[in-house]
């Protein structure tokens, strides 16, 4: 479960930069409020920030029919909170309501010129039974994020058979169109259930990064590929294609390797170890694998990409034609075999080319593995 919550994290420091104006004041934060109310026929969920020296308040809202969020601010005048739509959104929105005695809120909804809707407000019913609990409890949300999980709706849409024992299911949420697949042994060899609740955990982070409030982004298309499968581990990388309001696209890249036996991340030095005089650090022993990285992987490394990609190594981006840099690389595995990469620049983080093949590391290779 820790290992999970890893995963999850790792993908949510990729993703997720600032999503709200008011960010810079979590520290000063006095009261949060959680509320869900009916416009009509819609469910409206609201989380609202208050600020103990402040009487403005921040608000972000969605739908049950559209979990995207939107942002409203608001003041405090009297007992009365009133909320507008800000000036880069597409409509104006009103939201006016005050605290009832019994614990409820009341007041009205309103959308441009439209007439007022009366609305009442009461804290969010979180439902207790939702498959994806275990999410929202792994991440600690709030009950506004909380409840959004919980609706969520992962549709099988097709099956992919993927090699002589593997096949793929994958799953869609159809308001996002995120789709993420899992894993199927066709030989009942392998058991998938661990390296499966994995994949949906990453799929509900990625739907639920997409959700959260970008007021600069215009839209945002997610695909994963896998680059390796056997019975022992999964390689894949899941790509984003985020497209700014000003046109501007930004494209970033993630790589996993993942145990198909429990699911957890495998680490560079279980693949690879070139150190003949030295046994292997540790996994919590940071220092000690640093030192090993920096003294013994990176020339090692380097020297190999000298020699199979000479010109291409010469480049300054990235400062890739200097030894240190190599000694904390991304890393996949891949049919060709293992690629390296870096996450400090668009150009860095694509190098399709930084492939070292097999039969170069067939001597430091971890033969459980079957690298071939």
């Amino acid at each position: 479960m820790k290992n999970r919550t890893l995963i999850l994290v790792f993908i949510i420091a990729f993703f997720v930069s600032s999503f709200t104006k008011s960010g810079d004041l979590w520290a000063h934060i006095d009261k949060m409020l959680y509320l869900q109310g009916k416009i009509g026929e819609r469910t409206l969920l609201l989380k609202i920030k208050c600020y103990d020296e402040s009487t403005v308040r921040y608000m972000n809202y969605y739908f049950e029919d559209e979990k995207t969020d939107h942002y409203l601010e608001g003041n405090l005048i009297g007992n009365v909170w009133q909320f507008n739509s800000i000036d880069n959104q597409n409509k104006e929105i009103n939201l006016v309501i005050k605290e009832d005695k019994n614990g409820s809120w009341k007041g009205f909804w309103r959308e441009g010129s439209n007439k007022k809707i009366n609305i009442i407000l009461n804290p969010i019913a979180i439902n207790l039974d939702s498959k994806y609990n275990f999410y929202s409890k792994n991440r600690e949300l709030d009950p506004y994020d909380a409840y959004k999980i919980s609706i969520i709706d992962l549709a099988k849409i097709r099956t992919e058979k993927i090699s002589k024992n593997f096949s793929l299911d994958w799953y869609s949420e159809k308001e996002s169109g995120i789709s993420f697949f899992r894993l199927h042994n066709e030989n009942k060899k392998t058991n998938c259930d661990s390296i499966n609740n994995v994949l949906e955990s990453l799929q509900l982070s990625l739907i639920h990064d997409y959700f959260l409030f970008n007021p600069n982004r215009n839209s945002l298309n997610i695909q994963s590929e896998i680059l390796y499968l056997n019975e022992e581990l999964i390689s894949f990388k899941i790509i984003s294609n985020n497209t700014l309001k000003t046109q501007n696209t930004v494209k970033s890249q993630q790589l996993f390797t993942l145990s198909l036996q429990n699911g957890e991340p495998i680490d560079l030095e279980s693949i690879l170890w070139f150190d003949e005089k030295n046994t292997k650090p540790e996994a919590n022993e940071i220092m000690e694998t640093y030192e090993y990285r920096k003294k013994v992987f990176a020339p090692k490394v380097f020297s190999i990409l000298n020699e199979l990609y000479p010109e291409k190594m010469k480049t300054s981006n990235c400062d890739l034609d200097k030894v240190i840099t190599w000694a904390l690389p991304n890393f996949a595995i891949t049919k060709q075999g293992l690629l390296f990469c870096f996450t400090n620049s668009t150009i860095c983080n694509f190098l399709d080319w930084a492939i070292i093949p097999y039969k170069k590391l067939a001597p430091y290779l971890e033969k459980k593995y079957q690298l071939n």
